[in-house]
């Protein structure tokens, strides 16, 4: 049988334990000042160290936080699937991705629905649900989900998605694209998550659907994200995912995506819900669509000039006149002709919109009621 060996103790209580022999004693105060020159020679070195943990710190910080609210809002993400039957009887599947934002309703792209009006909707909790469409803006590309939910336990809703402020959103802040990239959550509903920037605010993309006001993002979205949420690091529902940039014919992402803003689905959601169709707003003016360098200096001139008011219009009834100057729409500043048509765009007809003029050297505010936008080009 092996001996045991006998247990070592620490240093320093090894010193507490018994008397340090003569030399030990001595050697011991001239090992502390070897130690102490070392260290104060080695003072940069163990900066550095300090500074390589306290990024390491925050690195892990970032990730937790990340981390956490991927965890505060997967759960109201779904998957859309739509099963098209073509002429011949054959059944082919597409589909994307949705958010709840509570009591059964369920917000995606108008273009994911493929104009049904009955879709499969999946939790992240393995039930996959009818969804019927209540209401669409198909020029804005929005389409509101009512959940058929079965009676009793099973039949308890996801949760829901908190709203935030896209308006507060800065080139620079970071976003969570959550959704279902190439059907790949199709069988398990559990959805993908991308991590990305805010790279540009007040995008227009135009066409058959009109992305007004939109947020350029970086955040890799692909086919299948259509409809899918745009949440701040809060947990905050900022924006719907829903178009990106494609470069000779590829559909898949290239770090440039478009994402719809919450405030411009808030603005037409009870519509929605009431399954009323969506009339977007007139205003009733003319604008030279160019900036201008009034002064000749090279700056901009503030606002954006009105060329024409039309006759009998919201603006003329509200007072505009040619020439005025329109600098802010619901204090909103517009300093260039694209954020003014961005945000006239989003305003749905009967919205009170109040304008700061600048006439002259007055600056005035207008209150304009938005008319439903004439049929025609």
């Amino acid at each position: 049988m092996l001996a045991r060996p006998a247990p070592v103790r620490p240093f320093a209580a090894a010193l507490r334990g018994s008397p340090a022999p003569p030399l030990a004693r001595a050697l011991v105060p001239a090992l502390l000042g070897l130690a102490l020159a070392g260290a104060w020679r080695l003072g940069p070195a163990a900066g550095f160290a300090d500074d390589a943990a306290r990024d390491l710190e925050a690195a892990r910080r970032w990730e937790g936080r990340v981390q956490g609210a991927i965890a505060a809002v997967r759960s109201c993400v779904v998957t859309i699937l739509v099963e098209v039957t073509d002429e011949q009887g054959g059944v082919s599947a597409s589909g994307g991705s949705g958010v709840h934002l509570g009591e059964g309703w369920v917000l995606t792209c108008d273009h994911v629905t493929e104009g049904r009006d009955v879709v499969t909707v999946g939790l992240v909790d393995g039930r996959a649900v009818p969804g019927r469409v209540r209401g669409r803006d198909a020029t804005a590309d929005v389409a509101l989900l009512r959940l058929e939910l079965p009676q009793g336990r099973r039949g308890a809703p996801p949760p829901a998605a908190v709203l935030g402020d896209a308006d507060a959103l800065q080139p620079g802040d970071p976003v969570l694209a959550l959704g279902n990239p190439f059907g790949l959550a199709r069988e398990d509903h559990q959805p993908a998550t991308t991590l990305g920037i805010v790279s540009a605010v007040g995008r227009f993309q135009g066409g058959r659907k009109l992305y007004a006001d939109a947020l350029q993002i970086d955040a890799a979205v692909n086919p299948g994200n259509s409809g899918g949420p745009l949440f701040d690091l809060e947990g905050r529902l900022v924006g719907l995912n829903g178009r990106i940039s494609i470069r000779a014919g590829a559909r898949h992402n290239v770090g440039v995506g478009f994402a719809i803003p919450i405030h411009v689905v808030t603005r037409i959601l009870d519509d929605l819900k009431a399954g009323r169709p969506v009339a977007r707003g007139f205003l009733g003016v003319r604008f030279f669509t160019t900036p201008e360098d009034r002064a000749g200096d090279g700056a901009l001139a503030p606002g954006v000039r009105v060329r024409e008011v039309v006759a009998g219009s919201p603006a003329a009834a509200a007072g505009l006149q040619p020439g005025d100057r329109i600098v802010a729409v619901d204090g909103q500043p517009v300093d260039h002709p694209v954020r003014l048509q961005n945000r006239l765009t989003i305003l749905p007809a009967g919205e009170t919109a109040r304008l700061t003029i600048a006439r002259g050297d007055r600056e005035l505010t207008l209150i304009v009621t938005l008319a439903p936008r004439p049929e025609g080009p």
